[in-house]
């Protein structure tokens, strides 16, 4: 339960190469009273880099263990919601994140690569007030990802699209109790941030 908080709050979801990240910086650009919040806000967060230097997030989070995997999300996940958005919607502002946990916490039922915590303390996070799905074709999506991590695709590219069909349907279970919108991902981004703005409500829509 969300405590103090006014504005609208929105996940954006969508499976990788499916232009939420796009979609957001159209966002940011029409309408710049729009909180967008993003994994790269805290990408400058680590944890034990001493013991795994020189490395990006997805192979530092592939190197660890499962406990530590599900613990490290756990912090960011926390950390998103209770510095970025949490304050955002206590001024009343309409908040639209890229994707909250759910992306994430869906890789890692579909790879089984955390400790089962990881699901639980997730899911005490604050729902959001409504998901927009960007539903585009897998084959869109694969031709955008040219350039893959390992969570992306289990390691493989050529299981681009059997992964990102699984990753579907473990998200789609997460939101089962959220009201959610499907938003076509194969319409240009300026029609996408126009109906993204007009689900934010008519003074959003406005800008």
């Amino acid at each position: 339960m969300r405590l103090q908080e006014q504005g609208l709050f929105t996940c954006l979801l969508g499976g990788d190469g499916s232009g939420k990240t796009t979609l957001l910086h159209a966002l940011e650009a029409r309408n710049p009273e729009i909180v967008t919040v993003h994994w790269k806000q805290i990408a400058s967060v680590t944890l034990l880099p001493s013991l795994l230097p020189g490395l990006d997030g997805p192979e530092t989070s592939r190197r660890l263990g499962p406990l530590s995997r599900a613990g490290q999300f756990c912090y960011l996940a926390a950390l998103e919601y209770e510095m970025l958005i949490h304050p955002a919607l206590a001024a009343g502002k309409t908040v639209i994140v890229d994707s909250y946990w759910y992306k994430f916490v869906a890789k890692m039922r579909v790879l089984d690569m955390a400790a089962p915590f990881l699901y639980e303390v997730c899911a005490s996070l604050p729902a959001p007030d409504q998901i927009l799905y960007l539903d585009t074709p897998l084959e869109t999506a694969r031709v955008r990802k040219a350039e893959m991590n390992f969570f992306d695709c289990n390691g493989r590219p050529e299981n681009f699209v059997p992964f990102q069909c699984a990753l579907r349907t473990v998200m789609q279970g997460f939101i089962a109790d959220i009201p959610v919108t499907r938003l076509d991902g194969a319409m240009p981004v300026p029609d996408l941030a126009a109906t993204v703005a007009n689900l934010c409500g008519p003074a959003i829509a406005r800008g």
